[in-house]
């Protein structure tokens, strides 16, 4: 394997250590993998660069920067942030014509392990602060160590991403292994299900429920199979959320009647449900161009609705709402075709695992701004490209 070889399936393994990875380092593996992927290009003297690729994946940080022209301003911390949006997309588009599946295999397997020993940190946490030994099990003790646990420290929400990620790829992997690996593969599921459930956070984990279902769903070709599997699935999952402390207590708030009257600071759906009022206000106002990247349009709504929201100052909370309070009709429609674009991609390639991802990553946007945070937005650029010029790839092999 020649050196340029080994240097790219290191940067992949890197990014496979996302999940623990310190939050200073999360932006690093981005400018490692730009480094070589100049050096690729330079090397085999600029023949690859796949023009249309990029511009497609990179869309999603073009219209964010043109919504600047709405305000004449220049937000450096936020566009800092989603920077990834288009340095990702421009290193795939380098590396045209070298990216394997090899390459797949190293990042998946490496972020597999790097889930479990994440979900391993945090049982190992959670007993050292006495968390199960309390008269019953409450999810915001184990919400605030996560944030708190040294070194691996980040947002619940973004653990729970990175976790259900990981069971996606450890659903792929069982499939058709002999039976000593499902035996492991399962417990690897277990534990980090374990960690999921007692974060418990619901917006995540609804996602990953319709993600494992569409997949199971197109990945089971026999009817009998496919019934018997998915009926399983829905009653652990039903099962789950009903006997399960945490995830109880966590989706009990849904059918909570003051939830969707007045904006409670101990409820997060009730906050939502504040957010999201004012967010719909706001974006009537100016529903055509937006209000610019960066802003937070909606604040004097906040001020008027809830002290809480107005001190917080919270973002939009669906990724798509915050894409018309930046850009209007034009960024909800960008954002739109991005995801149904790669959903057709997926699904007409068959990578069902592809397909699955887009799923959870587009209901998860309902409830949160992943691309607005570096946790969320490196890991789903970065996710995105590696698997669609993987099929790219696939395409040049099988027309020769």
């Amino acid at each position: 394997m020649q050196i340029t070889d080994k240097l790219n399936s290191i940067v992949f393994l890197f990014f496979g250590l996302f999940p623990v990875l310190p939050f200073k380092l999360k932006g690093l593996p981005v400018f490692l993998l730009l480094g070589i992927a100049i050096f690729y290009f330079t090397k085999n003297k600029f023949v690859n660069f796949s023009l249309n690729y990029f511009l497609f994946l990179s869309s999603l940080f073009i219209i964010n920067i043109f919504s600047l022209l709405n305000t004449f301003s220049f937000p450096i911390k936020n566009i800092e942030t989603i920077i990834s949006l288009i340095l990702i997309p421009l290193a795939f588009a380098f590396l045209n014509g070298f990216i394997t599946e090899k390459q797949k295999t190293i990042f998946t397997l490496s972020f597999i392990c790097a889930s479990f020993t994440l979900a391993i940190s945090h049982l190992i946490y959670f007993f050292s602060k006495d968390l199960f030994s309390e008269g019953s099990l409450k999810v915001n003790s184990f919400r605030k160590a996560v944030v708190e646990i040294p070194v691996l420290s980040e947002h619940p929400i973004y653990i729970s991403f990175f976790l259900s990620i990981a069971l996606l790829f450890l659903v792929s992997f069982s499939w058709n292994k002999d039976v000593k690996s499902q035996i492991f593969l399962f417990i690897c599921s277990l534990i980090i299900t374990i960690d999921l459930f007692l974060i418990s956070s619901k917006g995540v984990i609804l996602a990953l429920f319709f993600a494992i279902l569409i997949y199971l769903f197109n990945l089971i070709k026999t009817s009998k199979v496919k019934i018997i599997s998915l009926s399983l699935f829905v009653s652990f999952f039903i099962i789950s959320i009903l006997y399960f402390p945490t995830l109880e207590r966590r989706f009990r708030e849904l059918s909570t009647h003051s939830t969707y009257t007045k904006v409670d600071s101990n409820n997060s759906s009730s906050i939502r449900f504040g957010i999201y009022k004012c967010v719909v206000n706001t974006i009537i106002e100016k529903p055509f161009l937006g209000y610019g990247f960066g802003t937070v349009a909606q604040s004097k709504c906040y001020e008027n609705t809830s002290e809480h929201l107005f001190v917080s100052n919270y973002n939009s909370h669906n990724q798509y709402l915050g894409y018309m309070l930046n850009a209007g009709a034009f960024g909800i429609i960008t954002i739109l075709f991005f995801i149904f674009y790669l959903m057709r991609f997926s699904y007409v390639h068959k990578d069902y695992l592809l397909l699955s991802l887009m799923i959870f990553f587009s209901i998860v946007m309902l409830t949160e701004n992943i691309l607005e945070r570096q946790s969320g937005v490196i890991l789903f650029i970065f996710i995105v490209s590696l698997f669609f010029y993987c099929n790219i790839a696939e395409d040049k092999k099988i027309t020769g």
